[in-house]
């Protein structure tokens, strides 16, 4: 089986695309999880379909090119997991070709195939956060799209406008999600490695960088949001508090099979032949990626199996060498149908009945079960953390994400607080409010013109009807 993949054949490519299509289609045909990240990017995108503007009337700190994204999404589909999840696929699979792809053209192998992009697809079906269209998956793929372009050997007055491009890669990547922006690093040492002018390459590739976001700043400037844009895209993400959603030891079994795989490819380096100096160049500004990668995975806020897709690219790389390192083919193969079994325990565990033997716990990531009221098809406030009341309504007013809206409704004492939860109450007025922190009383005692209309269901405690 590996051998097939050593030629780039257009078959090859066909039977890649077919592979990955065979691992993912029968999971979207058994039915599709519903999971918490997914349904408050939905609400995003509905918010901005409805023309709210990102950052002034929608309180969340999604970045800018992803919530472009999202609203684009809700415009073709509406709410719609499948979608979102198709989309994801198609994401993950473009990133894997136009990986593969690039390392073919500037032939960082001894022999061009396609062995990466294999390695990519079989390890991105490992979990279901891999198949979610997330932040961080979107702007993976620019950071993939900027490769070709930081590792220009760079004459001058030549090549220069290709590190601007890469640049400009990375800023989209980070207007994606805003951690990718340490990407620059890898970039930087490309520069290094590559460029014929260090200095002036660097600032060339940091003015591409720097590009889409003075565009940004201008645009936010002349509406009114800058503020709120520098606030909650800027700086919340940097809020360092690590929480983990999946328990660290469930992440580890995810992330055995790749960790090995890497193992097996460092130790199979160590006896690889004399190469061109820019095969070795290009393997140290992968070392760098790796490193990077692994930065970003354990200083995000929230760490979860999902934040290691920025890892396959590197691994991707990695693992080649393991497969093309002279090994007995029946041992290669060995390994390789061991990591493909692997993958689909892990991803099909649930349909098969395994999970009682593995013991991977998903469930903070799904969507907790619609809650038995009576509010339906009809616009709502939840002051908590429990979106699931979204499901069947929509939000109105800017505070979707809970966590920001602390700002608001945890400083009740201060009066600027109180008055900007006044304005935002002038403009839009929900049909229910569902009190899951308690604040009903005080902010009826505090803001009675608003808050007095409301009056407390009888058949379910904590909700609030608003009464003409």
């Amino acid at each position: 089986m590996i051998s097939y993949f050593r030629s780039i054949l257009p078959s090859r490519l066909t039977s890649l695309v077919l592979l990955f299509l065979g691992l993912q289609v029968p999971l979207l045909l058994t039915g599709i999880a519903a999971t918490l990240p997914e349904l408050l990017h939905m609400l995003v995108g509905e918010r901005l379909a409805d023309g709210f503007a990102m950052y002034r009337q929608i309180y969340d700190n999604t970045a800018p090119l992803s919530a472009l994204v999202y609203w684009l999404v809700d415009l073709l589909a509406g709410r719609s997991f499948l979608t979102y999840r198709a989309v994801a696929l198609v994401l993950l699979l473009l990133q894997a070709v136009v990986f593969n792809v690039t390392l073919n053209r500037l032939s960082v192998y001894a022999s061009k195939n396609y062995l990466p992009a294999l390695l990519y697809l079989v390890l991105g079906s490992l979990s279901l956060e891999f198949s979610m269209l997330s932040p961080l998956l979107i702007g993976n793929t620019f950071i993939i799209l900027s490769l070709p372009y930081i590792v220009t050997v760079s004459r001058e007055g030549f090549e220069n406008n290709r590190l601007f491009v890469g640049g400009f890669m990375i800023g989209l990547a980070a207007l994606s999600y805003l951690p990718l922006a340490l990407f620059l690093v890898v970039g930087a040492f490309a520069v290094i490695f590559f460029a014929s002018s260090t200095f002036r390459s660097f600032l060339l590739m940091l003015c591409g960088f720097a590009f889409p976001y003075a565009l940004l700043v201008t645009y936010y400037l002349y509406t009114g949001a800058l503020e709120e844009f520098v606030t909650l895209h800027l700086f919340q993400p940097w809020q360092l508090k690590v929480n983990f959603i999946v328990p660290p030891a469930h992440i580890a079994k995810f992330m055995c099979l790749p960790a090995l795989l890497l193992v097996l490819s460092f130790m199979s380096m160590l006896s690889l032949p004399q190469r061109l100096v820019f095969q070795v160049k290009f393997q140290q500004v992968m070392w760098v990626w790796l490193f990077t990668s692994l930065l970003l995975v354990f200083t995000r806020p929230e760490i979860s199996t999902g934040t290691f897709v920025v890892v396959l690219p590197p691994i991707a790389y990695f693992s080649e060498y393991f497969f093309v390192s002279g090994r007995k083919a029946w041992l290669l193969n060995l390994v390789f149908v061991l990591v493909l079994a692997g993958v689909l325990v892990l991803r099909y565990r649930e349909l098969l009945h395994l999970n009682r033997f593995i013991k991977i716990d998903e469930s903070a990531l799904l969507l907790p079960q619609a809650p038995a009221t009576a509010i339906q098809n009809t616009t709502v406030l939840v002051l908590g953390n429990d979106i699931g009341y979204y499901i069947h309504n929509k939000p109105v007013t800017p505070y979707l994400n809970w966590q920001i809206a602390q700002g608001h409704f945890g400083n009740l004492s201060e009066y600027q607080a109180v008055f900007d939860i006044l304005k935002n109450f002038r403009s839009e007025t929900p049909a229910y409010i569902v009190d899951k922190a308690g604040l009903m009383p005080e902010l009826q005692y505090k803001l009675p013109a608003v808050f007095g209309k409301y009056k407390p269901t009888t058949d379910h405690e904590g909700i609030y009807r608003l009464t003409r």
